[in-house]
């Protein structure tokens, strides 16, 4: 197993397509020298966090030569839409929130709803937010997609949007597994060392990707 990571360009600074165009562009690459880099299969496994979710999932979508083998984008960030216009009327009582722990999830869901609108003023550019490469929620074509498990965080944000994408690949008879981390909220893959959902989600990764 080879593991190759990678950066892209990000906005302000470069706004879409430069990410969605570098990673495209680096998969492209893998493909064309696999000699090099001592890659002798035919297709790939991707990964990634938060808008490296994104993007991993916005590849999967114009994946015309079928070079991903399966996708595993960790509470990515399906939709930067409006909180209130949300196609699946985006709640806070689709938590399950102790009342002793309610005001700090609310906060982490908050803070998330910052982010999500400087990510709108920011990311798009000149193109709409319900671009299915930006917001991947507005995709209607799946027929390109691979498979892919969706790993998701009980109080994360971008959690209600992941589950509206996954019911939509379901519906358009698609493999897609979720997998929810209870008890844990967005970005738990940087405390890796110290949380155990974030060591069991890379285990069932390599796993997977073992098979």
């Amino acid at each position: 197993m080879i593991i190759l990571p990678l950066s892209y360009r990000l906005a302000p600074e470069t706004p879409f397509p430069g990410a969605y165009l570098d990673i495209k562009e680096f998969l492209e690459w893998i493909m064309n020298h696999q000699s090099k880099i001592s890659f002798i299969d035919s297709q790939v496994y991707m990964t990634g966090d938060s808008a490296g979710g994104e993007l991993c999932v916005a590849c999967g979508l114009t994946d015309k030569k079928h070079q991903i083998r399966k996708l595993f984008p960790m509470y990515a960030a399906l939709d930067i839409t409006d909180t209130n216009k949300t196609m699946y009327h985006w709640q806070y009582s689709d938590y399950d929130m102790d009342p002793s722990e309610e005001k700090f999830i609310r906060a982490r869901l908050n803070k998330f709803i910052y982010v999500n609108n400087v990510i709108r003023l920011l990311y798009p550019g000149n193109d709409s937010v319900e671009n299915p490469l930006i917001s991947p929620v507005y995709a209607h074509d799946f027929s390109d997609f691979p498979d892919i498990t969706m790993i998701e965080a009980e109080f994360d944000y971008y959690l209600q949007s992941n589950k509206y994408f996954a019911k939509k690949l379901r519906q358009a008879g698609k493999n897609v597994e979720e997998v929810l981390y209870k008890g844990i909220d967005h970005g738990f893959l940087d405390r890796s060392r110290s949380c155990n959902q974030s060591e069991d989600m890379l285990q069932l990764i390599a796993k997977e990707i073992n098979k």
